[in-house]
């Protein structure tokens, strides 16, 4: 029994699962087939209004076409179609006045009228100008050239004036001034019949004295207001404070940026300091070991115009030996630093020029001549007093070291009164220039910022 119930209940079982299977599946149908019909749906809509597009574009196309077509042809329709001649039989030229506007006519109303002339092809027509007896009183404001037109079998000319009158009054219009002439030579004048114009009053017809009565004076009248040169000015101020407003900050920026750049800057090294780190470098680089005698002087004899340079402000590097002994720094040294400047200069200047070899004591001995010129009047750190000697122009002085007793002022005189020391194209010899460019010299060991020399120095020294 319990097997039977089993076996029942998963008979049971697998009915209901294939039923929610197929259930399920009938579900699915449904849906796809809904979806089915709304996308058909929606593609047929989507399909009407391409049509419907289509179509409009289509017609619009049409409609500009057809406008363009129109037009074109009513403007050349006299030209691709003429009209024919109005001429009667027999008749080779014809003319005659036409008004272009309906009255009536006041004073000083413009009276629009043309003159229309007609002839057969081999016809010419010499037109000439209105005359004052043609006009009869009337005044001749404006005459158009006149226009010629093809016409079917001949030619139809069309001349425009405009007339006004100043009187009431009928006028009388003539024109006496047309001739043609045939092919045959045959040659008359163009009739043509005068036209009568009638200028009216503008004040009503039944106006009588009685009960014509002027009216007040309504005074001038009033220009409109021009307001173009307040708008030009209005727009220039614009531009103007606009234009301000744009230096000003940029002027701004550039006094911010070179403020910056100012402050930014280090201060100055001293003299002695540079001179120090060109002596090591030279001492190491050893030119006396390796027989480059030559540039061991030009570069003992650079360092030394340098720091005079940096530390007098004396062009001694534009300058030659002899205007350096010249100069004002050099007599206002004392005088065993006046000694050993001369010695190294011109000892420097025999071997650049005159190829003299001296002895390797010498070159040691100078060396030391430059260190000791370069530690005997270098630059201490000025205090309160020196600085506001130097605001003065004087160079300040030194506690323990010697003053030379020339101010910058001199210097600067000096420099004045020889202008070619101070001109470097003059003065710039090849000795100079070897001294400049010495390639015997590490350079990356010249310039570095933090090695002062002095170490070296003291090796050396002892």
């Amino acid at each position: 029994m319990a097997k039977q119930d089993t076996s029942a209940r998963a008979r049971n079982g697998r009915d209901g699962w294939d039923r929610e299977n197929t259930l399920s599946r009938e579900n699915g149908l449904k849906r796809k087939t809904g979806l089915n019909r709304k996308r058909g749906n929606s593609g047929s809509g989507g399909t009407k209004r391409a049509r419907l597009r289509r179509l409009a574009v289509y017609f619009s196309t049409f409609l500009a076409l057809a406008a363009v077509l129109g037009g074109g042809f009513l403007l050349l329709k006299d030209r691709l179609f003429p009209p024919a001649l109005s001429l009667p039989e027999g008749v080779k030229v014809s003319a005659a006045w036409r008004v272009e506007a309906e009255g009536p006519f006041m004073i000083g109303d413009l009276i629009p009228v043309s003159l229309e002339i007609e002839g057969v092809s081999d016809v010419k027509v010499r037109q000439l100008p209105l005359s004052a007896a043609d006009l009869g009183g009337l005044e001749l404001v404006k005459e158009e050239e006149p226009v010629t037109r093809a016409r079917k079998g001949g030619w139809r000319r069309r001349t425009r004036y405009l007339f006004t009158a100043w009187r009431t009054g009928d006028y009388r219009l003539r024109a006496d001034n047309i001739t043609y002439y045939t092919a045959d030579g045959e040659e008359a004048k163009v009739a043509v019949e005068p036209m009568e114009l009638t200028v009216v009053s503008v004040l009503p017809a039944d106006l009588t004295p009685e009960t014509a009565s002027l009216k007040e004076d309504k005074g001038p009248v009033g220009l409109p207001p021009n307001y173009r040169p307040l708008l030009l000015a209005l727009v220039t101020g614009f531009f103007l404070v606009l234009l301000f407003l744009l230096v000003r900050r940029f002027l701004r920026r550039h006094g911010k940026g070179e403020e910056a750049a100012v402050e930014d800057l280090p201060p100055p090294e001293p003299a002695h300091v540079i001179a120090r780190r060109r002596l090591a470098a030279l001492r190491a680089a050893d030119l006396l070991a390796t027989g480059r005698i030559k540039e061991y002087y030009s570069e003992l004899s650079f360092c030394l115009r340098e720091y005079l340079e940096n530390r007098y402000h004396l062009p001694a590097l534009e300058m030659t030996s002899g205007e350096i002994l010249n100069s004002p720094v050099k007599a206002g040294l004392p005088l065993d630093q006046q000694v050993a400047l001369a010695e190294v200069l011109e000892v420097s200047d025999l071997v650049k020029f005159a190829k003299h070899r001296p002895a390797e004591e010498t070159a040691a001995a100078l060396f030391s001549l430059v260190e000791e010129f370069v530690e005997a009047t270098k630059e201490e750190p000025p205090a309160e007093e020196e600085a506001q000697s130097e605001e003065k122009g004087a160079l300040p002085k030194k506690e323990g070291i010697p003053d030379t007793g020339v101010s910058k002022l001199e210097v600067d005189n000096w420099e004045t009164s020889n202008p070619e020391v101070s001109n470097p194209e003059v003065n710039n010899s090849g000795a100079n220039k070897s001294e400049t460019n010495n390639p015997g010299v590490d350079n990356s060991e010249v310039n570095k910022p933090g090695e002062t020399g002095s170490g070296k120095a003291g090796e050396s020294s002892a």
